[in-house]
C-alpha cells in the first residue's frame, strides 16, 4: 500500500526521481500562484508592494497611487457600449492599454484598481467581482500545457466548489495552455469563472494571463480576457 503523500525525494532518487520531483514542485509553485487570488476569497490577504514605482505611501482610501511611469491609452468596447468615463462598475466594458512596471503592457477595464503581490500583478474591478492577474512562469521544465494541468490539480485539491471546465491546448493558439474553472467566491458572490492561458511570449518567457469574474458575466470575461492577450507584450522593464 502507497501512503497518502509520498516522502519526499532521497538521494539517488530512491523514491523521486529528480527530474519527477521538479516537476511535482514546479506544478505546485505553478497552481500556488494561480490560486492566490482564490485565498483572497477567503479573507487571507496577500502582502502588497506598494505602487507600480514610486515609494509614495499609498493614498487615504488604501488604493495605491497610480505608476509614474504608466502609460494608458482607451480602446474601443468590444460589445460597442462603452463609455469614455471609466465606471466602478465590473460591466464596464471599456479597455484601457497600460505599460506595467513589471516588465509587461497588456489592456485591463477602465478604472480597475492595480494591486502587486507575490504572485505577480493583479488588476481587480472596483467591486472586487473580477480581476486579471499577470505573473510568469518560471520554471523552465514546464511547458504551457503542464502549467495549467498542473494549476487544475492544485485547485482541485485546495478550493471550494472547484470545477475544471476545460484544460488543453488554447484556443487558436495551440502553442499555449488554458485551463477554464469555476469555483466558490465570496468576492463575485456566488460561483467566479475563471480562464488562465500560459504562453512563451517574445521575450522567450512563459507568461501566464489569468482573467476571472461571476459565472453569470462569463461573455464579459471573456473579452476582458481577449483583450488582454491582445495587447500583452513583454517591455523588459
Amino acid at each position: 500500500m502507497h501512503p497518502v503523500q509520498p516522502p519526499p525525494p532521497r538521494a539517488g532518487g530512491r523514491w523521486l526521481t529528480p527530474t519527477t520531483a521538479a516537476v511535482a514542485v514546479a506544478a505546485l509553485a505553478i497552481g500556488a500562484a494561480t490560486v492566490w487570488f482564490v485565498a483572497r476569497d477567503t479573507g487571507e490577504q496577500p502582502p502588497q508592494a506598494g505602487p507600480t514605482v514610486s515609494s509614495a505611501p499609498p493614498s487615504g482610501d488604501g488604493t495605491p497611487p497610480p505608476s509614474a511611469t504608466a502609460t494608458s491609452t482607451r480602446s474601443p468596447s468590444p460589445t460597442g457600449s462603452g463609455s469614455p468615463t471609466p465606471s466602478p462598475s465590473a460591466s464596464d466594458s471599456a479597455h484601457e492599454t497600460v505599460r506595467d512596471a513589471k516588465g509587461f503592457t497588456v489592456a485591463v477595464p477602465a478604472g480597475w484598481l492595480r494591486e502587486e503581490a507575490a504572485a505577480g500583478v493583479f488588476y481587480r474591478s472596483p467591486d472586487r467581482t473580477a480581476l486579471v492577474q499577470i505573473f510568469q512562469v518560471s520554471e523552465p521544465e514546464l511547458t504551457p500545457l503542464a502549467a495549467v494541468q498542473g494549476a487544475s490539480t492544485y485547485l482541485r485539491a485546495q478550493t471550494t466548489g472547484y470545477e475544471e471546465i476545460r484544460v488543453g491546448p488554447a484556443q487558436g493558439a495551440p502553442e499555449g495552455g488554458e485551463l477554464v474553472y469555476e469555483y466558490d467566491s465570496a468576492e463575485s458572490h456566488g460561483r467566479r469563472r475563471g480562464v488562465e492561458r500560459v504562453f512563451v511570449a517574445g521575450d522567450g518567457k512563459k507568461w501566464a494571463v489569468l482573467t476571472a469574474g461571476p459565472a453569470p458575466e462569463w461573455t464579459l470575461t471573456q473579452s476582458h480576457h481577449q483583450a488582454a492577450l491582445a495587447a500583452f507584450r513583454p517591455t523588459g522593464g
